[in-house]
Formats: C-alpha cells, sequence, structure tokens
C-alpha cells in the first residue's frame, strides 16, 4: 500500500533526525577538551555576555562544569529526556542556550509587536471617531493619522539578526 504525504514526511523527518544523531555523535572526537574550560576566566562577570544579561536584571548563565543542560533545566527528568539530546555536556548547553535565546527574543518581539499594533489602531480609532469640524484639528489629526499608518506600516516588517555559525555535523 502507498504511503500518504503526511507519512513520507515523517519519514523523511526521522531519517534526517536519525542522521544528525549520529553526525553528532562523531563530533564526540573533534571537540575533546570541555567547553567551560575554554571559556575567558572573567566571561561571566567582564565581557558582553554578562553586560547583556546584568541590563536587564538577570543572573548570567555560569558554565563552571561539564554538565550537560538536563542537570540546569527546570524541566522534569521524562520531559528532559523527550526534548534534549542528553549528555552533550557544557557545549550542548552552550547551544541549547543559543537556540532558547534566540526563541525567546522572537516571542518577546511578537508580544511587543502586538502590543504596539492596538495601541496605533486604538488611537487611529480615537481620531476617527473626534469631532474634525475645525480645520487645523482636521489638519494636526491627519498628520497624526499619517504618522500612526507609518508606524504601523514599519510593524509589518520583518528584522533580521545575524549569528556565527555554532552547529556543525560530521
Amino acid at each position: 500500500m502507498a504511503k500518504s504525504n503526511a507519512e513520507r514526511l515523517r519519514a523523511f523527518k526521522e531519517r534526517k533526525k536519525e542522521k544528525e544523531k549520529v553526525a553528532s555523535l562523531t563530533l564526540d572526537g573533534v571537540f575533546k577538551t570541555p567547553f567551560f574550560e575554554t571559556l575567558p576566566p572573567d566571561y561571566d562577570t567582564e565581557s558582553q555576555f554578562a553586560d547583556s544579561f546584568e541590563f536587564i536584571g538577570l543572573p548570567t548563565p555560569v558554565f563552571n562544569d561539564d554538565l550537560g543542560i538536563e542537570h540546569h533545566t527546570l524541566y522534569s527528568d521524562e520531559s528532559a529526556a523527550e526534548l534534549f539530546e542528553l549528555n552533550r555536556r557544557s557545549l550542548g548547553r552552550a547551544e541549547m542556550m543559543i537556540t532558547a535565546l534566540a526563541e525567546a527574543a522572537e516571542n518577546l518581539a511578537f508580544y511587543v509587536n502586538d502590543y504596539k499594533r492596538n495601541e496605533i489602531k486604538a488611537r487611529l480609532a480615537e481620531i476617527e471617531a473626534a469631532d474634525l469640524s475645525d480645520p487645523e484639528t482636521k489638519r494636526a489629526a491627519l498628520k497624526d493619522a499619517a504618522r500612526l499608518n507609518k508606524m504601523l506600516e514599519q510593524l509589518d516588517k520583518q528584522v533580521r539578526l545575524t549569528f556565527p555559525q555554532w552547529k556543525v555535523t560530521g
């Protein structure tokens, strides 16, 4: 019996995931020195990395051992086993943090964008409901409406942030 499109896609993703897993296992022979040992001694206090966390009032993540993400997550052991590739040590933890921080920034940007969009639309609705019989008031309202619509156009755009490549496969 022929496979459905969904079954073929599922099988393809499973093969790809298995290939990536095998490729990542072959990297153990490449990255022998534990990642946490290669960081500058003051990275967690005197670096741009630390400054970014201090600026937003969060504690700087510390890499003082070679334990993986499963030893630091707030998820249950069962959830961690399902979600993470375990035993990736401090390097795997750092890689997971990069992904998680990027996703957190993307989600927060969505919330801020949504908030601003709603507020701008509310101001436009106020302008539409206002009494614009006075020519001076009408001119000022049209100017404000143009400025607010320009803001909405800006919020329609996407921004791209670039990072150095951090993922490698065998």
